[in-house]
């Protein structure tokens, strides 16, 4: 019993249920990474073998310079998620994918509504829909996780960063690489 009279039995459950929550983390982040990573070169991929189709369709979104845009965005996400497979520059490559998308997403929602922000602001005030309901928005969520939480352990990052602490004569610890230049220890 504690000071209230009441059992540390919810203390207990919710501390258990977190533990729990930690340990299933790196697999979440790997899952999310292959996801992400995957579609993300699927869609590379289709947008530089169908160059053609794609710049008709940029050009109707009034995306300047289509031609270039379309292999900008086909690079990026092709090079950008094999990068996430494997967990190579997870942070940086997520922070340039999350760019890409939302640039995606304005740009088809901007097109939706005549190209007009103020009926495009009203609308997302008023119902999510629009941005909810975009392609682009699971792209979107999922490089944002990635880019918040990093890549977890299992990437070639968390290596790249356990042997670079190693080297460095200090303890390693849980940050992902390229996320913590101050050399400070948690």
């Amino acid at each position: 019993m504690n000071q209230l009279g009441g059992s540390h039995e919810p203390i207990r459950l919710y501390d258990r249920l977190v533990g729990i929550a930690d340990q299933l983390q790196p697999f979440f982040l790997l899952g999310i990474r292959l996801y992400i990573g995957y579609q993300s070169v699927t869609s590379g991929w289709a947008h530089l073998h169908n160059v053609a189709n794609m710049t008709s369709f940029f050009a109707s979104l009034r995306i300047p310079f289509p031609h270039v845009s379309v292999y900008l965005s086909g690079w990026t996400e092709l090079v950008g998620g094999a990068l996430l497979l494997i967990g190579l520059f997870s942070r940086p490559v997520a922070l340039v994918l999350t760019l890409n998308f939302l640039v995606a997403m304005f740009t088809v929602e901007y097109k939706n509504y005549s190209f007009s922000l103020r009926q495009l602001a009203a609308q997302i005030w008023a119902n999510q829909n629009p941005i909810l309901g975009d392609t682009a928005f699971p792209f979107l969520a999922t490089s944002l996780v990635i880019l918040l939480f990093g890549p977890g352990w299992l990437s070639v990052d968390h290596w790249m960063s356990r042997r670079a602490q190693r080297a460095e004569g200090r303890k390693p610890c849980r940050r992902d690489f390229l996320s913590d230049d101050s050399g400070v220890q948690s």
